[in-house]
């Protein structure tokens, strides 16, 4: 932008601020808030003249002048949702959700009926692990929305929303919704049987992710080995990454003594590892980064699945004394 200011003339004066924040944004967070705050602060002011206008047209009973008054006030609502989110990614990306969710309650006034709002303020509401009640009332109307179509919705949406009908003792609310998703996966996969479809498995990865991060890794475990099968569909790098954590998390719980598990479930997570060695032969752990010093002929053999299957199956016998 600084070399190409003849080209900055012709850009909207919001999108120059908006994109000038954000660059700002990488040296100095708190600049770029500030600098957000004064241009949303435009923005909510101008939505709250276009809203008197439209209300002043209803009096007036002027059906044309209504219409160009909403559609002026949903094109000012589109230019202020991305300075919005802008704003509370700063204070996401500290961790700090009560800060996000104060910001977005400042914005219900103009945003309750948006889409995007809705979904970020149930995100941030479940990050909180205090208000999954909350969450519920956002993520349920985006899931009954789409209901007859149910995995043209997020897969992480879905997730959470479950996550929140067990942490609410709702467990028969999250059965049927993963049933349903059970059911379309089913009907997708012998319409396509080629198709690798996802949303089962992230729904079964969050759970026992979930529950492994609070300790209860018998039930944790044995959701995270339900979501790989079949191994041939659901066995990827994005899927192994997240399965591989909660079994060094388990391995290394077992060798500090913190828990005990039944050898049923420890027989269990040696099968899984076995059928993840089989499968995983051409499933790569990591991309190749670009500048990496590393030769790839260094990484033969070890960037693959198989490889960390083995690895942590020798792990787990040794620490099980198998």
């Amino acid at each position: 932008m600084a070399e190409n200011t003849h080209l900055t003339f012709k850009m909207d004066p919001y999108l120059y601020e908006y994109l000038d924040a954000i660059i700002v944004q990488q040296s100095s967070p708190e600049e770029a808030f500030r600098r957000f705050e004064d241009i949303a602060n435009r923005h909510t002011l101008n939505l709250r003249k276009i809203t008197k206008q439209v209300q002043e047209c209803r009096v007036n009973n002027d059906e044309d002048a209504v219409k160009k008054a909403v559609n002026e006030y949903d094109e000012a609502l589109e230019k202020y949702i991305p300075v919005l989110m802008a704003q509370t990614k700063i204070y996401w990306d500290k961790s700090n959700y009560n800060m996000v969710e104060s910001i977005f309650r400042k914005s219900v006034e103009f945003c309750n009926e948006h889409d995007a709002w809705k979904l970020n303020v149930a995100h941030v509401l479940f990050m909180q692990e205090s208000k999954y009640k909350e969450a519920i009332g956002f993520y349920e109307p985006i899931v009954k929305k789409h209901y007859d179509n149910i995995l043209s919705v997020s897969a992480i949406v879905l997730a959470n929303l479950c996550v929140s009908y067990i942490m609410t003792s709702q467990n028969e609310e999250a059965e049927e919704l993963m049933r349903k998703i059970e059911k379309e996966e089913e009907q997708m996969s012998y319409e396509d049987p080629e198709r690798k479809i996802y949303h089962l498995c992230i729904v079964n990865l969050v759970i026992g992710t979930l529950y492994c991060a609070k300790g209860n890794f018998e039930f944790g475990i044995t959701r995270v080995i339900k979501s790989m099968e079949p191994y041939s569909k659901k066995l990827g790098m994005d899927t192994w990454h997240y399965a591989k954590r909660c079994f060094l998390g388990l391995i290394e719980n077992l060798a500090k003594h913190m828990i005990m598990v039944r050898d049923v479930v420890v027989q269990d997570c040696v099968q899984f590892l076995e059928h993840a060695e089989l499968y995983g032969k051409q499933v790569p752990c990591r991309i190749q980064p670009p500048l990496s010093t590393t030769a790839m002929h260094e990484l033969q053999g070890k960037n693959t699945v198989t490889f960390e299957a083995r690895l942590l199956k020798a792990l787990l016998i040794q620490v099980c004394d198998l």
